[in-house]
């Protein structure tokens, strides 16, 4: 196993334990499990009781950072190149993942909570630390090769249906919000308002500052808005009874405490920055009833049959509209009749913690093993920068392990250099192109190091078999990495360049 391969492994084993955790602490608490009695009486966990399992706007903000930062100090093409390499390895991952998602799906419900279920969908918020120098990986396992420079016609497109989907979905959040708003007034009924405030104090929500409003344009509850301070649970004007009226509220508020319109907006964002796979529309539907399963199942724990039977009438009598990043009691016909078998006949599931917990270590240890190789150029462009190798000495040869220190270079090997021309045409001739992904490219089955003296000073060259590293020992120190295509000619290298015992 390969330092690469355990650090990924150790890493993913810690966070996918800190994923199991994250489920099953929160279980317990919407449980009820973590309070202690003392007699008759119950001390309250403090804190709020529903709490988001993942939050959505992880990596979305990731790449938008990204982005800002590689503009600043890297150009538009350096940025380019960045998201480029971010979300190839982890988009195709997340397409990839959501597919198998959806065909084991219906078998995992039948076993694990609800809860778990609509957190698997969210689970890929967290890939980008696979981006990150510990969870770098050796070598690409499959390389998928874009001639030319079609890669870049191929990213407009996409951008620009990214930018479509994602400003579309946004613009229609916002005139859906500016609709049901338009004439919505504070509720003041005190009976509403006597359940609003036990919903609340329910859900130990301390200082809300969510307002609860009623509008004549919504046929269902819902909850609308991404920021606490500017959310707004809507009512329709039309009566409840009391115990309805419970079980509206308390559904809005842990859709609220859960932080689920972020996560409908990060589902809406993989679906923007995958929008040309028709799955991941799909995915974005099922990701959406488990949301809606999920909240189900915490309303009714520990409700009686009648209570069950009130709730499944009332999403029956609810024409449900979720457009946006919006939630609302009833939002899908498709998904009525499982959710209405879950009310009426519940039946008892684990928390699902393991679960996540493993479906997170395998994502994580199976993304980034497909690489994108695109654009090229030849050494002489990259490496020389013109055909004068005149300027170009070679000055050390060492085996080593991509290190420049002699703990690096296996110093009990001399070279002869029988034709230092030969070994520069040879360079100039390699053709180099860009990659996607996070990898070392360490433990080839052969590596070299070269120092050159240039005209602008020491270039270091590690060379390993599909892989070269440029090295600018300047003022303005830096690394550049480059993918051979053709991979390297080691027989012909041996030819110039001799090794000898000393």
């Amino acid at each position: 196993m390969s330092q690469e391969i355990f650090l990924r492994g150790l890493g993913s084993c810690v966070f996918s334990f800190i994923m199991a955790w994250l489920v099953f602490s929160r279980y317990n608490r919407e449980m009820g499990r973590e309070s202690t009695e003392t007699g008759s009486e119950r001390a309250e966990t403090d804190g709020q009781k529903y709490l988001p399992y993942i939050p959505g706007s992880l990596l979305p903000l990731y790449l938008l950072l990204l982005l800002v930062l590689e503009t600043v100090f890297c150009g538009i093409t350096g940025a380019a190149k960045s998201v480029l390499s971010v979300c190839f390895g982890i988009f195709l991952h997340i397409s990839v993942y959501y597919f198998i998602l959806m065909l084991v799906l219906p078998f995992v419900r039948k076993h694990i909570s609800a809860r778990a279920c609509a957190m698997l969908w969210v689970l890929p918020n967290y890939l980008y630390i696979t981006l990150q120098s510990y969870m770098r990986l050796p070598r690409p396992l499959l390389v998928l090769s874009a001639p030319g420079n079609l890669v870049w016609i191929l990213f407009g497109i996409w951008f620009v249906g990214f930018f479509v989907v994602l400003t579309g979905k946004t613009l229609q959040h916002l005139a859906f919000h500016r609709q049901i708003l338009r004439d919505a007034v504070p509720v003041t009924d005190l009976e509403i308002l006597s359940a609003w405030e036990e919903a609340i104090e329910e859900a130990q929500i301390k200082k809300p500052k969510f307002k609860l409003v009623a509008s004549p344009h919504v046929r269902t509850p819902l909850s609308v808005g991404l920021f606490r301070r500017t959310m707004r649970v809507v009512l329709p004007q039309k009566d409840y009874e009391p115990e309805e009226l419970s079980l509206i509220l308390k559904h809005e508020i842990i859709h609220i405490a859960r932080e689920d319109s972020w996560t409908k907006y990060f589902l809406v964002f993989c679906t923007a920055m995958c929008w040309f796979n028709p799955l991941m529309w799909i995915a974005m539907k099922k990701s959406a009833e488990d949301m809606e399963l999920s909240c189900d199942e915490t309303v009714l724990l520990d409700a009686d049959a009648g209570t069950r039977k009130k709730y499944a009438a009332l999403l029956l009598d609810t024409a449900g509209d979720d457009r946006g990043f919006t939630t609302c009691l009833s939002a899908s016909a498709s998904a009525m009749r499982y959710r209405l078998k879950s009310i009426v006949k519940p039946v008892k599931r684990r928390s699902g913690a393991l679960i996540v917990g493993l479906v997170f270590f395998l994502l994580c240890m199976t993304s980034g093993y497909v690489s994108l190789v695109y654009g090229g150029a030849t050494g002489a462009e990259i490496i020389y920068q013109s055909g004068d190798y005149s300027g170009y000495h070679l000055w050390s040869v060492g085996k080593g392990e991509g290190g420049y220190s002699d703990a690096g270079i296996d110093l009990s090997i001399a070279y002869d250099f029988t034709d230092e021309a030969a070994f520069h045409e040879y360079l100039a001739g390699l053709t180099l192109s860009e990659f996607t992904g996070n990898y070392s490219f360490s433990k080839s089955s052969t590596e070299f190091i070269y120092l050159l003296d240039t005209p602008d000073g020491l270039l270091g060259i590690d060379l390993c078999d599909n892989y070269i590293k440029l090295t600018y020992f300047a003022e303005d120190y830096k690394q550049t990495g480059y993918y051979i295509t053709e991979g390297v000619d080691w027989e012909y290298l041996g030819t110039v360049i001799v090794g000898r015992e000393e």
